[in-house]
């Protein structure tokens, strides 16, 4: 067995690189591909001894190769980069997409902020199979459609402890028959450390080079043997904290850069703007003469839309913060949501950049041999990850979002009311119509409640049972039993506005005011002067609460395996594995009362009203169990030893497994490939894979939910002529009733909607492939390279088929009216007014692309005697890449911002004794806004591509201390223009935050 130690060995660095080729745990600093094992000494793999189980089989070999696509992270490329979190490592893989979810951007608020979720291929982080230590890890992703990222059984890695961590292997497309269920797109092991021996201790801190996004480390790391090598225990404590950030915190994205549609004659229609502005909003509030229905496209003042209060020389006013009247400067207008410059209100303000996040980490592993043959094993995992989104967008009163008297229409005012001034009043009264003696007020709603929620998750799991070994007939076989049991529970907190108390503080607390029956923080009602930013805490106090919603996951599981070999044949033994899993998935969504809502004693039907603004939320119960089972085959054709002309080595690998799900019933899924090399330093490998995911319990149990929606309606005249047919589409809106110059608000302004789930929800299927070769030249030796062509084919995806689809699949058809239509209500206008949305297997998703890896490591005598340089490098090339929803439109994601064509990370390390120097470099390739929009779409249609520079440098002052200095983006490069208007936070985050330092220090006892 191999053991990483807490003092490392000062001994030859060629013969370091070795051990570590053999354990796997190799020295790379970079994604290395299994492949590039081969380089560990003959004599080590023919020792039985040296057996390994990789990601991808049950079976022990004596080498590393894997029969599908595989990369290996290492713990040494987080030390050399400083890296915190699991996540940061694996997007820098070309491989990996855009994360379902992330510390930066808009955040889910209160339903989940600051979480990790991997995204292999861009095919959905629910497609992508995290394990840790080879075996299935909780969720932590909230089971409701408000969640942070899509509906499934997502990894946050968050919670994982990077100092405890020995290495992530990943594999392309062949995980399902092996580990199950949802390894559609891949399989993603994250392993830690079982054996170590001593202490180690971590302290890092970090800064941006403009002062800000600090970042802090602090860990331990222990272990030792006892019993006399019978027992081990190893066990880690991480602490980090990531300080967070809003929009105005960097130049490009305080700039406000937005896409909307032009104003004049452009060639383009959307155009870039700078310092968008919302000419229809105020946090200090606009007045009106009138109520102004959605119908009406502009900003007050507008030329035709003189709706608003004007002074002498026709200006429109609005309020300032001290509740005085003043001039609006529109700046140029684009329309009622968007002005290049004036004073206008600015989300730039109200926009999370990155999210502060707070980790506790823990990990303990212990084993025990009982007997010769018996060993007891216990895993243990505890975190506590809390997010938080610093500002979001306020609860808003405009006409935009409904009729006055509405929660978000137009609040109504009394000339009357105390707060306006006199002048005010005297302005506003000359301009009313006779008889009026109220006037209309938008206002975005700012100084009440900030859009700051938080998520706090803790998680536990435990995994233990019995392994060991026996023999049969002189052959050596090999046994476990494990149980594993995961609990995780996400807590939200985020202030909110409660709407019978806002109008009780709005009307002056009237004599006979009645509270609302959800608590406040203050229940003594405090007036709330609507004009400016002039109300105190003790208003918000009385008008807000605070929600906490809350969901649980829970999975336990338990697994049984014998594996070995069968028989031999003349290339070796052929090695198998049986066993059998049961698994037991169960998730709850708990709103909380506020955003439960409570029954309307109006409604004959019992339908629940808001406290709030936002629609009542449902609750989210359920439960699904399956039953598994599993066997491999792995089948030596070919070894060298048997000297056949023209070929070095052969064999074939099969694996399949039954998985019978309670609820999506039973599916098999199976995997068949083999390698084949006709030289030593040659070899090819492929396999074709049938691999399943399950429904979530989101998509299978989410009651009927109201929502609130947007839409392309195919009949509006900005669409009409879209879509696979446009002949059709016009004449089934036509058949409709719509004129073809119609133009439809639900483009511009939500309606109402309901989203359901679905028991009768089927597994996803999908048909993979992948073929490759594998380069390890005797001639360089050190050297590997694997090339390989992946191929994904998901048929029957489950989607939320949402409005676009639903009205897609109505006015596309090609026999009109068809089902779809029937989940569509127009009013009198032609207005959709109500539009039913749920989750259906009705989605295709396709990936064809290839991926690179290469590995070099060298001797160096003529740089230093004891010196060696390595360099590793990750490519991907997408060839295809695209969803289509139904009989839609097939959307393409090939060459969109996080799916550049071209993607490739190279990694240089320089080691000389006590000395290693090592550089990042990762290379995205052009990309654009939206591959299928036409030529005259988009101004600044492609974002050019960019690479950005990562470096550091270590030194071991002794044994027992090691320095490291880490700067990543050297050159401060920025993000493309005009990121991130168009996307890409998260795809060129490194030019976001800029140049930023780290230091840290390693101690080992």
């Amino acid at each position: 067995m191999c053991k990483t130690r807490g003092k490392p060995l000062k001994t030859n660095i060629m013969r370091t690189a070795l051990i570590g080729a053999t354990c796997l745990t190799t020295v790379a600093l970079s994604a290395t591909p299994v492949l590039a094992q081969n380089s560990a000494p003959a004599a080590t793999e023919e020792s039985p001894d040296n057996a390994i189980i990789v990601t991808g089989s049950r079976i022990a070999r004596t080498n590393a190769d894997t029969f599908e696509p595989s990369i290996i992270i290492d713990s040494e490329l987080m030390e050399k980069r400083g890296l915190t979190n699991i996540a940061d490592a694996l997007s820098t893989i070309p491989a990996f997409g855009t994360p379902g979810s992330s510390p930066t951007g808009s955040q889910g608020g209160s339903f989940g902020s600051g979480q990790s979720f991997l995204n292999f291929f861009g095919l959905g982080s629910q497609r992508t199979l995290t394990l840790v230590n080879s075996r299935r890890f909780v969720s932590s992703n909230t089971a409701s459609i408000f969640g942070p990222s899509a509906a499934g059984s997502q990894v946050d890695l968050n919670t994982l402890p990077t100092l405890a961590l020995d290495r992530v292997e990943t594999i392309a497309v062949g995980g399902a028959p092996i580990y199950g269920a949802d390894a559609i797109a891949g399989t993603v092991n994250i392993l830690l450390k079982k054996e170590y021996d001593g202490i180690q201790l971590n302290a890092q801190t970090g800064l941006s080079s403009r002062g800000d996004g600090a970042n802090h480390r602090l860990g331990a790391l222990a272990g030792t043997s006892f019993g006399g090598g019978r027992g081990n225990i190893v066990g880690a404590f991480e602490y980090n904290r990531t300080e967070g950030m809003t929009y105005e915190a960097r130049k490009r994205t305080a700039a406000g850069l937005f896409y909307t549609s032009p104003v004049g004659d452009s060639p383009y229609s959307q155009v870039i703007i700078q310092d968008r502005r919302i000419p229809a909003l105020s946090p200090y509030g606009l007045p009106s003469t009138i109520d102004i229905i959605p119908g009406d496209l502009g900003p007050l003042g507008a030329p035709g839309l003189n709706y608003g209060i004007l002074d002498d020389q026709g200006n429109t006013l609005g309020f300032d913060r001290n509740g005085n009247l003043t001039p609006i400067d529109f700046g140029t207008v684009h329309g009622a949501t968007a002005s290049a410059g004036g004073n206008g209100m600015s989300l730039v303000p109200l926009s999370n950049l990155l999210s502060p996040v707070e980790r506790y980490m823990g990990y303990a592993h212990a084993d025990y041999e009982l007997t010769d043959g018996i060993k007891a094993t216990v895993d243990f995992n505890y975190a506590r990850s809390k997010g938080t989104e610093l500002r979001t967008q306020p609860v808003y009163n405009t006409w935009l979002f409904g009729d006055a008297g509405d929660p978000d229409g137009n609040l109504i005012i009394p000339l009357s009311n105390p707060f306006l001034s006199d002048a005010a009043r005297q302005t506003i009264a000359a301009q009313l119509p006779e008889g009026q003696d109220v006037f209309y007020l938008g206002r975005a709603n700012t100084d009440l409640v900030s859009g700051r929620g938080s998520s706090t998750v803790e998680l536990y799991r435990i995994t233990g049972g019995l392994e060991g070994d026996f023999n049969v007939a002189g052959r050596d076989l090999s046994w476990e039993v494990i149980g594993n049991y995961g609990r995780s529970k996400t807590r939200g907190s985020s202030r909110e506005l409660v709407q019978q108390n806002f109008e009780n503080a709005l009307a002056g607390c009237q004599d006979g005011y009645t509270n609302s029956p959800i608590q406040t923080g203050s229940a003594t009602c405090v007036a709330f002067n609507p004009f400016g930013n002039q109300n105190g805490p003790e208003v918000g106090e009385y008008i807000t609460t605070t929600a906490h919603p809350t969901a649980i996951n829970e999975q336990w599981m338990v697994t049984a395996d014998i594996t070995g070999t069968l028989f031999d044949l003349p290339a070796g033994g052929v090695g198998f594995a049986l066993g059998y899993e049961h698994r037991n998935e169960k998730s709850s969504f708990d709103p909380g009362a506020f955003f439960y809502g409570a029954v309307d004693p109006n409604d004959p039907d019992g339908a629940r009203t808001q406290y709030g603004r936002s629609i009542p939320i449902d609750p989210v119960r359920g439960s699904y169990h399956t039953n598994e089972v599993f066997g491999e085959l792995q089948v030596p054709l070919i070894s060298p030893d048997m000297n056949v002309p023209f070929l070095y080595s052969a064999e074939l690998h099969g694996a399949g497994r039954y998985v019978d799900n309670s609820l999506a019933g039973g599916d098999l899924t199976w995997t068949a490939g083999g390698k084949v090399s006709f030289l030593k330093d040659f070899g090819i490998r492929g396999n074709f894979t049938r691999s399943i995911r399950a429904p979530a319990i989101t998509e299978l149990y989410n009651p009927t939910s109201q929502i609130f929606t947007t839409a392309d309606d195919p009949c509006d005249a900005r669409f009409i002529t879209a879509g696979p047919n446009p002949a059709n589409r016009a004449a089934n809106c036509a058949a409709d009733g719509l004129p073809a110059d119609f133009t439809s608000t639900i483009v511009d302004f939500t309606s109402r909607g309901s989203l359901s789930g679905n028991t009768s929800l089927e597994n996803e299927t999908a048909d993979s492939w992948t073929i490759g070769g594998i380069f390890t030249p005797t001639f360089l030796p050190g050297f590997s390279l694997a090339v390989d062509w992946v191929s994904v084919n998901l048929k029957n995806a489950i989607v939320s088929v949402d409005a676009d689809g639903t009205l897609e699949a109505c006015y596309d058809a090609t026999s009109f009216p068809s089902a779809a239509c029937d989940q569509i209500d127009r009013d009198a206008d032609g207005q959709v007014e109500f539009i039913r949305t749920g989750y259906l297997n009705a989605a295709s998703y396709k990936y064809k692309g290839l991926i690179g890896e290469l590995h070099y490591f060298t001797e160096t005598p003529f740089l230093g005697a004891n010196s060696a340089i390595q360099l590793g490098g990750s490519y991907q090339y997408i060839d295809t890449l695209e969803t289509r929803i139904g009989t839609g439109d097939i959307q393409t994601d090939r060459g969109s911002i996080g799916y550049s064509k071209h993607q490739f990370t190279v990694n240089a390390s320089y080691m000389n004794g006590p000395f290693t120097a090592y550089t990042q470099v990762q290379y995205i390739g052009k990309a654009q806004v939206d591959p299928d929009a036409s030529a005259n779409t988009y101004q600044y249609p492609t974002r050019p591509a960019v690479a950005f520079v990562n470096s550091s440098i270590s030194y071991d002052i002794n044994e027992d201390y090691t320095l490291r200095l880490m700067v990543d983006n050297v050159f401060d490069t920025n993000a493309p223009y005009p990121a991130p208007a168009g996307g890409g936070l998260d795809t060129y985050w490194s030019g976001f935050m800029g140049r930023y330092y780290k230091v840290g220090v390693t101690a080992r006892f």
